[in-house]
């Protein structure tokens, strides 16, 4: 048994750190981003959902236009969930399709629009957002099979600052335009202080490649918080070993298998452990986990 190791934890954040990211939240992702403040040399944006994404866009936009970041997309053309870090190669050769001069669709996995975002379209890259997702990637088993978290993970093996975001809802087709903007604003808000702080949060084990960043932003929590004037609380987690899907498939009385996912929403299980990620989803809060890209052997 191996599973992704845990990094150390996060320094605890100074009064000046929380009274600026709390500003930030509120004043959501209408202005621009603050001048003079370090930047990525570049952001390699991938997904797992594909270009259909009802987050992606937005948060696209918000990198560029509120922050002020020079992003590339390299995005998978169709939707490849479940996938982990699967670099499958593709059946035929393919062409890039260029949307524009900085997004470009392909028909490979998360991880393998890293690769070959990493080594051919963008080397200049120097930090690797995946997602949003649409859902969570929280609990052991999820972590370990998201194609958002894969795309991370891959960029961080290959020797960048990564982090995973996703965005956890109750029920599909749940959310609002104001909770996508609520939610965008926030995951936009903590990609930019992981990355000031990269450093100074993470000591001796900072360098490029030797840890990466799993970020979960509950979308009812996000409009409930900027609702009320309140930043949403950020928390540390552990990935909770327990809670996760069960059966993933179903067979009909014809004898055909269909993917019909099945089991208590992650984060309404009444084992979830405290401190873990996904009992801090389900008290609305974010859930920021920090990764080591480590297979450790199993205890004998």
């Amino acid at each position: 048994a191996a599973s992704l190791q845990r990094g150390g934890p996060l320094k605890q954040l100074s009064a000046t750190r929380v009274g600026r990211m709390q500003a930030a939240s509120r004043a959501g992702s209408g202005g621009p981003a603050a001048e003079g403040q370090g930047k990525p040399r570049r952001v390699l944006l991938t997904n797992d959902d594909g270009p259909e994404s009802p987050f992606f866009a937005r948060f696209a936009a918000g990198l560029r236009e509120h922050l002020r970041w020079n992003t590339f997309v390299c995005l998978p053309d169709s939707n490849w969930s479940y996938v982990s870090k699967s670099l499958k190669p593709p059946v035929t050769d393919f062409r890039v399709d260029r949307k524009t001069e900085q997004d470009a669709h392909v028909p490979i996995s998360p991880a393998s629009c890293v690769n070959l975002g990493l080594y051919q379209l963008c080397e200049d890259c120097d930090l690797v957002i995946s997602g949003p997702n649409v859902g969570h990637n929280v609990g052991q088993a999820a972590v370990l099979s998201s194609g958002t978290v894969g795309a991370a993970l891959e960029g961080c093996i290959h020797g960048r600052k990564a982090i995973a975001i996703s965005f956890p809802f109750k029920g599909w087709g749940s959310w609002t335009d104001a909770d996508i903007e609520a939610a965008v604003a926030v995951a936009l808000d903590v990609t930019q202080d992981l990355w000031r702080n990269w450093d100074g949060d993470n000591g001796g084990e900072a360098a490029p490649g030797a840890m990466f960043y799993n970020v979960n932003v509950p979308l009812w929590a996000a409009r409930e918080s900027e609702a009320s004037g309140r930043a949403m609380e950020r928390v540390e987690t552990a990935i909770d070993p327990a809670a996760g899907y069960t059966s993933l498939f179903s067979i009909g009385e014809d004898g055909a298998v269909k993917w019909d996912p099945t089991g208590q929403r992650v984060f309404d299980s009444p084992d979830a452990q405290e401190g873990g990620d996904v009992a801090c989803v389900r008290d609305g809060k974010v859930s920021i986990t920090r990764l080591k890209p480590t297979f450790q052997p199993a205890n004998r």
